[in-house]
């Protein structure tokens, strides 16, 4: 036997020693790919590997893509990856070798690869309905059902791909197949993501749904089969290939070494051993080791690493590129942070707890729609968990942020009334007509900005704010379309038309993106959004000249324009704000640098920015104080005037904020 095939049958055995698969394994194990720990673009997965365990599945997650570590895993799940972040460059080679090796894989809503099946192509708004195709094993048992989430993604089904599911109008919204020995299913639904932004245990149908698909993709082919077709001699793999720091802060890179060499051969990190020495039996086929490379404080850097290992007379090697920022902050820089009223986060608990940690601004959440969480005489639904001793959030908050040394700048959700109102307040608007239509005539729970009533519900509360209350500032929030759906109402129509002086031949197709149009239409949206903003802030400047106005607004210009119609460079330029703060909710820092580059480019040279930093968004949760240092070393570099964090949540944010006081305040 050819010394090659000998090393590469031991590689085998070893491995299948170590991790005892049977053949199939029993249950398989499930690794779920955390685009938080890449900074990827999709939803956080921790509700949906909880719930899989629930149901009793071998879960855990993975954060690299590379052949030894899907190797070690029976199914991949891939929930809404819309691009994976910091990860090997041959993913998707990797993945489908995997795949053909006799693995299998799970994509769900947002997906892009292994399109010989299937590939997402088109989303459809609003619209539930789901029919099960019957014929194939992934539809055995099951029955119609309505998804959890309201939207969903159509299938381009490819040669090798059987539909499993379709929607109301009949397009493929589930598909199997499989590639080589392994096996596939794509699907547009929203597995386990209820309401669009986060990961959620599976609920209702999608219990049943899992389960069938889950165990029609346990792999036919065992462990020691499939490493035996993706492993061919010694290997070395390091991830992330490459990475930013900020400066001072160290990184740690994840090396697998497949090995047969016993004792097991020593690997370095340029010339300093990263392993220890084995220790008798039980010496390893596959090794999973740690490089943790320091970087110098207040220092921009640009360093490449060596990881190498000699294995049989053969030096393999990997290089590791490792950029460390710095930046020094600007004087009187703004640390900040969005919260939320609520009785686990008292202002006199809050307040000292942030000047504690640096923290010297707080953005709060204090009114929207037809709600006030404050003692207000202008909003008609008071929700201040102090209102029944006679008490007020906001003075409280005004007089704790005094007395620590924070500014306080309460926001409202100033177009969004849906989940920020009672029931009986949203049926009289929906009755009076003051909600946004999507095209089809659904109600929106938005309020129309075409209308006076709804504009001077939005004034209301902001002007009582800032005339009653001394607040360092005040903060538009949702102040835009919830989309590009809305708002299509009678009301908007008369108003388009009598603005452009020409009346809509065919109504809604006229003005929807092929429509003739549609250019007129975004501009009409823009000016409705700046006139409330025009109005307001000069309102607001007559009865309070000295406080400063901002708006929490999205943070991809200028495609908000055309999605929600949020002009919000223009409100810089006019003078309507005295500040902006994007919503830069990333993980990803190059992404996060190409977004702050792009504010800064298009704004007034020198307007104030703070940008903001996904500390527990939509995009994620950031749980490592350095993450959070990276990104405010980036809005420095980017010019802002400080950033916020969204958002506070009291034991999350002191873990996370503890450790960077002293590197926050002075740079040290």
């Amino acid at each position: 036997m050819p010394a090659r095939r000998c090393l590469l049958t031991a590689i085998i055995l070893s491995a299948a020693a170590r991790h005892a698969i049977a053949e199939p394994p029993s249950p398989p194990r499930i690794a779920v790919f955390d685009l938080q720990a890449t900074g990827g673009k999709g939803v956080r997965i921790e509700g949906l590997v909880r719930g899989l365990k629930a149901l009793g599945w071998h879960v855990e997650t993975v954060a690299d893509l590379t052949l030894l570590s899907l190797g070690e895993c029976d199914i991949v799940y891939l929930s809404d990856v819309h691009s994976p972040g910091n990860v090997t460059p041959d993913w998707r080679t990797n993945i489908e070798a995997y795949v053909k090796a006799g693995g299998s894989v799970l994509q769900t809503w947002h997906h892009h690869i292994l399109g010989h099946i299937s590939t997402g192509i088109r989303r459809v708004y609003g619209s539930r309905a789901m029919s099960i195709v019957p014929g194939h094993p992934c539809s055995a048992g099951l029955k119609d059902f309505d998804a959890v989430f309201k939207d969903h993604i159509v299938e381009k089904v490819g040669e090798g791909g059987t539909v499993l599911l379709r929607n109301a109008f009949g397009d493929p919204v589930a598909v199997a197949g499989t590639i080589g020995k392994g096996k596939v299913v794509s699907t547009g639904l929203a597995l386990a993501i209820p309401h669009g932004n986060a990961t959620a245990p599976p609920r209702g149908a999608e219990i049943a749904l899992l389960q069938t698909w889950l165990r029609w993709l346990t792999p036919n082919v065992s462990g020691s089969e499939r490493l035996k077709a993706l492993v061919h001699g010694p290997q070395l793999e390091v991830s992330p290939t490459e990475s930013l720091v900020a400066a001072g802060f160290p990184r740690t890179f994840t090396v697998r070494v497949a090995s047969a060499q016993k004792p097991p051969p020593p690997v370095y990190c340029d010339d300093r051993r990263i392993d220890t020495p084995p220790s008798g039996a039980g010496e390893e086929a596959f090794r999973t080791l740690q490089a943790k490379i320091g970087t110098p404080p207040r220092t921009n850097l640009d360093a490449v690493h060596r990881i190498h290992a000699r294995i049989d007379d053969k030096e393999l090697s990997k290089e590791i590129r490792l950029r460390s920022l710095w930046a020094e902050p600007v004087p009187n820089e703004k640390r900040g942070v969005w919260l939320h009223v609520g009785t686990d986060r008292h202002p006199r608990d809050v307040m000292p707890e942030l000047k504690r940690l640096g923290i010297n601004m707080a953005v709060l959440r204090i009114a929207g729609g037809t709600a006030a969480f404050y003692a207000s005489k202008v909003q008609d639904d008071i929700q201040d968990p102090l209102a029944k001793e006679g008490g007020d959030w906001l003075a409280e908050a005004v007089k704790y942020a005094d007395a620590n040394g924070v500014e306080l700048h309460p926001y409202v959700n100033n177009c969004v009334v849906e989940g920020r109102t009672s029931k009986e307040s949203f049926e009289a608007l929906k009755k009076a007509g003051r909600l946004q239509q999507d095209p089809g005539g659904r109600i929106l729970g938005w309020f129309c900005p075409s209308q006076e009533e709804n504009i001077k519900a939005i004034e209301r509360p902001m002007i009582e704010i800032a005339s009653r209350y001394a607040v360092a500032g005040i903060q538009y929030d949702f102040i835009r379309y919830p989309s590009a759906q809305g708002c299509f109402c009678p009301k908007c129509r008369a108003l388009f038309e009598k603005e452009t002086k020409q009346p809509v031949a065919d109504w809604p197709e006229d003005v929807g993106k092929a429509g003739a149009r549609y250019l007129e239409w975004v501009e009409f949206r823009c000016r409705r959004v700046s006139t409330i903003v025009e109005r307001v802030s000069k309102a607001i400047r007559r009865v309070n000249p000295r406080i400063k106005i901002s708006a929490a607004v999205f943070s991809g210009w200028p495609t908000c324009r055309e999605s929600n119609g949020q002009d919000w460079v223009r409100w810089c330029h006019e003078g309507w704000l005295d500040f902006v703060c994007p919503m830069t909710y990333t993980q990803d820092p190059v992404q996060y640098t190409d977004l702050t580059a792009a504010h800064r480019k298009a704004l007034p040279e020198g307007f104030p920015v703070l940008q903001g930093i996904g500390i527990q968004s939509g995009a994620g949760a950031m749980n490592d104080p350095a993450q959070v240092a990276l990104h405010i070393v980036l809005a420095r570099q980017a010019g802002a005037m400080g950033w916020v964090g969204f958002c506070y949540k009291p034991k999350h944010t002191t873990t996370l904020f503890e450790p960077l006081r002293s590197w926050m305040t002075d740079g040290k």
